[in-house]
């Protein structure tokens, strides 16, 4: 079995601070808790996603003890949290994608670890915007060089990676704004968002930290950045899964940001629930899929790898990774997909790849080569890979 590996990358950075705190008793410490709740949607570390584990970690649960209060008391900011550093990827960032990097290459050996003569762009396509500094990193767990290949630039109107920035209908018609409108609006006046901001007015006093949060608080607010995004960039909107065609006709070695993630598992289908996600129906959603955390974390990531087998009636398969986690997609084996069952479901799409809807009227071109055509071809020419 032959093997194409295709990572799609997403990193964002935040920030928060610290004013004052004053000290009470409480029964409980959130220092000796071994189960802290993690999930902070786009802005979970990748860290609590793709599996790995730590007991220092510094999400508390909303009571507070003298212990934790000392704890805060000797925080200082991170000079990352600075506002003039706010583009720059922190220390964990970089860590995270070196890691990244060789993990995979420890997962699929005959493609990443490859001798010092393979180490081309003929055989390796870097491509990034904003997520430069992710993608050096990346190179440099995979490599062991930031410059070892060099990458190819990208527009600052890129229709592949960010096609959501050139397309103005996205951001400004009134008709594809149903968040800011209604679930959104709905939510914020809703029983469990005004619960939640009663309860922290008073504790509040204590500690800005979210340390004053319970879990299901954060639950809430989880739910909240989650319900935003699915209007934003998921399944609230048909035009979010248009935005994702050029990303699915290009499924190479591309870097981009959490929408154009997000907007391309919408044109693929993944994580998407039954009923849609509303204002109203946050109990009910309780084990949703769309679930920012998961799909676009911090360094968040899908990986496809394209299989040559053996078997020669049914030889070509993919698979899909998302957070380093095998895709149950519907329709394949496991996850393990036909090539012929992905061009039947995706080749009209990719054929007619138009974001007319983007322009409304304006002759700029919006067609797109085939993307089933461009993948195989990129398969078989591009990147080495081994007979098993």
């Amino acid at each position: 079995m032959r093997a194409l590996l295709l990572p799609l990358i997403a990193s964002l950075l935040a920030c928060s601070s610290i004013r004052s705190v004053l000290a009470r008793d409480a029964d409980f410490c959130f220092a000796d808790e071994d189960d802290p709740y993690l999930y902070m949607a786009t802005k979970t570390a990748y860290h609590f996603v793709h599996g790995g584990k730590t007991r220092f970690q510094n999400v508390p649960n909303g009571h507070m003890c003298n212990r934790d209060l000392e704890n805060l008391r000797r925080w200082r900011p991170d000079e990352y949290l600075a506002p003039q550093r706010a583009e720059v990827l922190t220390p964990q960032g970089v860590e995270d994608m070196r890691l990244l990097a060789r993990r995979l290459q420890s997962n699929f050996p005959e493609l990443l670890l490859p001798s010092a003569s393979n180490i081309t762009s003929a055989n390796y396509k870097f491509r990034a915007t904003e997520a430069r500094d992710s993608m050096a990193s990346f190179m440099e767990g995979l490599f062991g060089s930031r410059t070892a290949i060099l990458p190819e630039e990208s527009s600052l109107n890129d229709t592949l990676l960010t096609a959501y920035k050139t397309c103005s209908v996205w951001e400004n018609d009134k008709d594809v704004q149903p968040f800011e409108n209604t679930e959104g609006s709905k939510f914020d006046a809703g029983p469990e968002l005004q619960n939640l901001l009663r309860n922290a007015w008073a504790v509040t006093k204590l500690s800005p930290w979210c340390a004053v949060f319970s879990k299901d608080e954060l639950r809430i607010l989880e739910y909240r950045e989650d319900l935003y995004y699915y209007y934003k960039a998921g399944y609230g909107r048909d035009i979010n899964s248009r935005l994702g065609c050029p990303l699915l006709h290009d499924m190479m070695q591309h870097f981009c940001d959490v929408i154009s993630l997000q907007n391309l598992l919408t044109t693929m289908g993944i994580n998407e629930d039954p009923m849609p996600l509303a204002a109203f129906n946050f109990k009910d959603m309780a084990r949703r899929q769309w679930r920012t955390s998961m799909i676009s974390p911090f360094a968040g990531n899908l990986v496809a790898v394209f299989y040559k087998c053996n078997d020669i009636t049914d030889r070509n398969k993919v698979m899909f990774y998302l957070a380093e986690k095998p895709v149950r997609y519907e329709g394949c084996q496991v996850g393990l997909c036909d090539w012929q069952f992905l061009k039947s479901k995706f080749g009209e799409l990719a054929s007619s790849c138009k974001l007319d809807i983007c322009w409304k009227g304006n002759t700029a071109p919006s067609s797109f080569p085939n993307s089933i055509a461009v993948l195989l071809a990129y398969a078989v020419l591009c990147l080495g890979y081994r007979q098993l």
